[in-house]
């Protein structure tokens, strides 16, 4: 990699200059880190195959990150960054996921916009490459000319009026994390394979900007011609530079709205977009009881996608709420069933958002209360139910495969191996079973309460 995008490794790790010249706090002397900072591979890591995941897999969104106010107001030195980015891998990895997702508007800060205006952005991005990594986690990397949903802070045009400059960039970046040995990252243990063009332009179409200094009123940015603009460009940019990644079109954000289904059918009637992607992103924030809604978006979506695999970058639900029925056991359950409802649909990968509510770390997010671990003052963490299903479901998942699964009667999903995903209401489990809330094992012949893994 050449000109103003490359970065300084020292001893393998990389030193942030943004985090060097402004992470450390007033009167602070702020070294480079050395290797022990970043964690050593595990053994149980798995190596990363092109193509689709050998089996569904569950994921969590910024799984490892750090909120940018506080990089921006001197919470952290470059090791106190370090060691918190690799906290959070521990506790991503302990609970069993296997991808994590960053996003160009929150941490790292892989949009162009970025790395062209703060050289301590692509070091962000090296870092979180780096420590994803180390964890055997499997990156989802978000590529985009402006900062996720932030962009009317930087723009009032969404097309980069340099579309040349953006796509240089989009093929230099790719170039670093794709493991040919020409100018990749030092240490880099496995290439990025999955690229996502953007964050849900259906959302920024409809609705004004999230945090805007400028004024774009909702309708006049980020038409679907113009995400279909984008998205064709960084596309052939990311396959020009690693014909083995996987493109993900921007994750929709309302899938299971009249709104959302509008803007991909308007998307995808743009020649060439359709195939300018190999997997549908779409995300969910539908609170409905049951994941009705949520499966209907899904299924709706991928039809108008003629079939296209699903990776459902971004779900969740909260742990309280005004609706009655919204409690952490509902949340817990709600784990199983997105998991379940999805692979029906198509979903080979459920990204769950996000890893923990604050504190310790102040507001990671605007989904408070959606995570799975609740913090501290003191910076301790605690499961919710929701985590244990995760954890639960999660080692169920590394020895079995929902890909393929179909429905079972209501609540209940059925798996190629003939073994039963119960995500609602009861059921007898004739030959026994995991109940997913606590792991305790489930006599054969009882009655079985959902969340519950069942034998064949």
């Amino acid at each position: 990699m050449k000109g103003p995008l490359l970065v300084l490794v020292m001893a393998g790790v990389v030193a942030s200059a943004y985090l060097l010249g402004r992470g450390a706090r007033a009167g602070e002397t702020t070294a480079v880190p050395d290797a022990s900072l970043l964690p050593p591979s595990p053994s149980s890591a798995a190596s990363v195959v092109p193509g689709l995941p050998v089996r569904f897999a569950l994921g969590i969104n910024e799984a490892v990150a750090v909120p940018q106010k506080l990089l921006r107001e001197g919470h952290f030195t470059a090791e106190s960054l370090a060691a918190h980015l690799d906290q959070d891998g521990q506790r991503a990895t302990a609970l069993g996921a296997r991808f994590a997702r960053g996003n160009s508007g929150a941490f790292p800060r892989s949009s162009w916009w970025s790395h062209t205006h703060d050289p301590g952005a692509a070091d962000e991005t090296d870092l979180w490459v780096r420590v994803v990594q180390a964890h055997g986690l499997e990156p989802i990397l978000m590529v985009s000319p402006w900062p996720g949903n932030r962009t009317a802070n930087v723009t009032t045009i969404y097309v980069p009026p340099d579309l040349a400059a953006y796509t240089a960039w989009v093929r230099t970046l790719v170039e670093r994390y794709d493991g040919d040995g020409v100018d990749d990252l030092p240490g880099l243990r496995a290439p990025v394979r999955y690229w996502e063009v953007d964050n849900e332009p259906d959302l920024k179409f409809t609705n004004a900007p999230r945090d805007a200094t400028r004024d774009v009123p909702p309708g006049s940015f980020c038409h679907p011609d113009e995400a279909a603009a984008v998205l064709l460009a960084t596309s052939a940019a990311i396959r020009a530079a690693d014909p083995d990644a996987k493109v993900l079109n921007g994750g929709l954000y309302r899938p299971f709205a009249d709104s959302g289904q509008a803007y991909l059918r308007e998307l995808l009637a743009v020649p060439g977009v359709l195939d300018a992607f190999d997997i549908l992103s779409l995300h969910s924030y539908a609170s409905d009881e049951h994941g009705d809604a949520y499966a209907r978006g899904l299924r709706a979506a991928r039809k108008l996608a003629q079939g296209k695999p699903i990776f459902v970058t971004e779900t969740s639900v909260a742990s309280e709420g005004e609706e009655r029925w919204m409690s952490p056991q509902w949340q817990a359950r709600m784990v199983a069933t997105v998991a379940a409802r999805g692979a029906v649909e198509g979903a080979r990968v459920v990204v769950w958002h996000t890893l923990a509510d604050p504190p310790p770390i102040g507001r990671r997010s605007g989904f408070e209360r959606h995570s799975l671990l609740v913090g501290a003052r003191d910076g301790s963490v605690t499961d919710k139910p929701a985590a244990a299903v995760y954890r639960n479901l999660a080692a169920r998942l590394a020895e079995d495969d929902l890909t393929g699964a179909t429905q079972d009667g209501d609540g209940a999903v059925r798996l190629r191996s003939n073994a039963t995903l119960l995500y609602e209401g009861t059921r007898d489990a004739r030959a026994g079973g995991i109940d997913l809330r606590d792991g305790r094992i489930i006599e054969e012949n009882a009655v079985a309460t959902a969340p519950a893994w069942l034998w064949p």
